[in-house]
């Protein structure tokens, strides 16, 4: 699993890093950080409420990460209780867990396999 993060828009290189690991299978989340700060920045620049500011920041993501929304997390260090930490937190045990639970039924497999040629000379 991999958590490519930004605090700001997510750079060219990035978008590439995503698009490498899309091509390998490899599964990853886009993670934007410092959402306080934009919030209160779209605040005072333009009035736009925070979830205005959230729904704009999360169509935009979708977008050019071309992920569905549930890979796709807004977070603050400052503020860790609000916007998506828990659900970022919650989804990589999930994936590290289902992760691990593959490789450990490759393992066992591949030992199966051994013993049975074993067995058979």
């Amino acid at each position: 699993l991999v958590i490519v993060a930004s605090a700001g828009r997510f750079t060219e290189n990035d978008l590439e890093l995503m698009d490498e690991l899309r091509r390998h299978a490899i599964p990853f989340f886009a993670l934007r950080t410092k959402i306080d700060l934009e919030i209160r920045n779209a605040e005072q620049d333009s009035g736009a409420s925070a979830q205005e500011t959230l729904d704009k920041i999360r169509k935009d993501l979708e977008h050019y990460t071309l992920l569905p929304p549930d890979r796709i997390y807004m977070v603050s260090s400052r503020r860790p209780q609000e916007f998506d930490f828990q659900r970022l937190k919650d989804d990589t045990q999930s994936s590290l867990m289902r992760a691990l639970d593959l490789k450990l039924a490759k393992a066992l497999t591949r030992k199966l396999e051994v013993q049975n040629v074993w067995n058979a000379l």
